[in-house]
């Protein structure tokens, strides 16, 4: 039954091993900054980072991308990062490519086994560790690699996660949650389903259209990320999750880097004074009405032609990665 996830695994696993067998040998410069094991699923105020370069920073980043899961004293539920960088003499783009590719294969198998089981879609990591192992940690595993083929002029490297992120989600899948959640309970304790809590969420739904959206809140923990500026712009051309190190090549000039600082939630802004009110629809998932619409402004220009081939020759997409 899990044979497909295993396979899916197995191939993307040795596709790491090569590419951790070819680029260390082609690194100009680089930098990485280990972070803190988190030992419970809290966030702590204060996140201290250790700046490696060299072949420190190279068998740091090899065993990164090899890094499935859980560390020895890894508290379930977090996640290890590496952020960091590194220049090549020599792009390895399409190598990262094929590596995306298969963990989006392994993704489709874990799917495909959870339809098969009939099972909710909170289940996927169960189902991946029964696959797996019990330690595999999905998002590890998971998580893309990045690679830019032209060289950027700039990288600077910082904490998001300040905010609340948001997802939208369709009423019609929310309302199959629900229903699954539902019945999962009335077996559970034995009562009719028409008295589960919700089954009465459920029905705080029944005037929405399927195709009709709403919004999921979900607070976002601290988390490193990078941002690359190839045109001449002010404002940066991607911003990216840094969990593992970004791959770029070398270019005429030297590579401006910020770099990664020590986390403080002393010192990060107050939360914004000028929040709106949201308009509840399954309140125990965060789940609300969205925002009513604003006047459309004119977006900000792209930037060079430059700047957009920059980003067709990478793996960057803004919709998953800004």
């Amino acid at each position: 039954m899990y044979e497909r996830i295993q396979a899916a695994y197995a191939n993307m696993r040795q596709a790491i091993i090569e590419f951790n067998e070819r680029w260390p040998s082609m690194v100009i410069s680089g930098a990485v900054w280990r972070l803190p094991l988190l030992r419970e699923q809290k966030t702590p105020d204060l996140i201290p980072v250790t700046r490696l370069e060299g072949e420190s920073a190279v068998r740091d980043a090899v065993d990164a991308l090899q890094a499935f899961e859980l560390d020895l004293g890894q508290a379930p539920g977090t996640v290890f990062r590496l952020p960091g960088y590194f220049v090549l003499e020599e792009t390895v783009l399409e190598q990262v490519r094929m590596i995306n590719a298969l963990k989006d294969a392994l993704d489709e198998a874990i799917e495909l086994t959870r339809v098969e089981l009939n099972m909710i879609k909170d289940a996927r990591p169960r189902i991946m560790r029964r696959a797996l192992g019990a330690n595999f940690n999905t998002k590890q595993l998971l998580r893309k690699i990045h690679s830019f083929e032209m060289p950027p002029r700039k990288l600077t490297f910082t904490w998001a996660g300040h905010t609340p992120g948001t997802t939208r989600i369709a009423v019609g899948q929310l309302r199959e949650k629900l229903r699954d959640e539902a019945q999962h309970r009335a077996d559970r304790e034995q009562i009719a389903l028409e008295t589960t809590p919700e089954w009465q969420e459920l029905r705080s739904l029944v005037n929405m259209d399927a195709g009709e959206h709403l919004v999921q809140y979900k607070n976002v923990a601290p988390h490193p990320r990078a941002m690359l500026w190839f045109s001449g712009s002010s404002r940066y051309d991607a911003m990216i999750h840094a969990n593992l190190p970004v791959f770029v090549v070398a270019g005429p000039s030297d590579l401006e880097v910020v770099e990664l600082q020590t986390f403080s939630k002393a010192d990060r802004i107050s939360p914004r004074a000028d929040k709106k009110t949201r308009e509840e629809a399954v309140s125990r998932l965060d789940i609300f009405l969205p925002p009513k619409k604003r006047r459309k402004q004119t977006p900000a220009p792209t930037g060079s032609e430059v700047n957009a081939e920059a980003l067709e020759r990478s793996t960057y997409s803004p919709a998953k990665d800004g």
